[in-house]
């Protein structure tokens, strides 16, 4: 018996015998020759990651709370009630042409629009101050923006060190401390600068280096911007811890003061 390669009516060969097959053939020959590329989608959704990692912005966690508005009193709401009556014996009397309900309805409305207006609730005072007295808006919204564009390119150790780091900001945030030989005012100018510059700057000068040689030592005796970044990182956390005890010891001071003056007030 022939066998199919003796046959001439079979035709033998290493290709797919259709169209169909030829498709899926390529695609999986596409699939192992070339690498996958990484998806737009795949990406960003890395990078919201890297931020939801440094938590709320801190000009945002440091903001000032909404003042409460105050509840409308009994009477408020009674005087809105006559208001609304007048207006409606007012407008009957229009309708009807008739003065008298017109005369009353009107009267009787303006009353109640001065009772209203005498009992409106109290508008609560709007701070001029913001609530975080150490540091202003414009600093920690240079931080925020440092750290939302610094985020995805950080390793583990730079996110987590500067989580530290905001978090004593967030600790000092609401404190109002008075100047002493404790915290003196160039230690507040400090805390602000290292909002507003010393921290971005440290992060902007980082991302300027190619991704690719941010762990290689590109000069000879120093680290590579990696390691610089972690050590400038771990410096500037060092020195802000120092300011937070700093705000500490002038807290003990006042209630240090407090506690003489008030053993100067015992009887003899």
């Amino acid at each position: 018996m022939n066998s199919p390669e003796d046959d001439s009516r079979f035709v033998a060969g290493d290709g797919p015998v259709n169209r169909r097959t030829a498709l899926l053939h390529e695609r999986q020959t596409r699939a192992t020759e070339e690498p996958p590329e990484h998806s737009p989608l795949a990406e960003r959704l890395q990078r919201v990651h890297a931020r939801s990692q440094l938590g709320t912005p801190l000009a945002e966690s440091l903001a000032a709370p909404a003042p409460a508005q105050a509840a409308p009193s009994a009477l408020h709401i009674a005087t809105s009630v006559v208001t609304a009556g007048g207006g409606v014996v007012a407008l009957l009397g229009v309708i009807q042409a008739a003065m008298l309900p017109l005369a009353a309805g009107a009267g009787i409305a303006v009353l109640g629009a001065l009772g209203w207006w005498r009992t409106r609730p109290a508008q609560p005072a709007r701070s001029a101050t913001p609530a975080a007295a150490l540091f202003d808006t414009e600093a920690l919204q240079a931080f925020d923006r440092a750290l939302e564009a610094a985020a995805p390119e950080l390793g583990e150790q730079a996110t987590q060190r500067l989580l530290e780091t905001k978090e004593a900001f967030q600790r000092m945030g609401h404190e109002r401390p008075t100047h002493d030989e404790h915290f003196t005012v160039e230690d507040r100018l400090f805390l602000r600068e290292c909002l507003r510059r010393y921290l971005p700057d440290t992060l902007q000068a980082y991302l300027r280096v190619p991704a690719a040689q941010r762990r290689q030592v590109l000069h000879e005796g120093q680290p590579s911007a990696h390691d610089a970044l972690l050590q400038q990182l771990a410096l500037l956390h060092g020195e802000i811890l120092a300011r937070e005890k700093k705000i500490g010891r002038s807290a003990a001071e006042e209630l240090a003061r407090q506690q003489r003056f008030l053993e100067s007030k015992k009887s003899r």
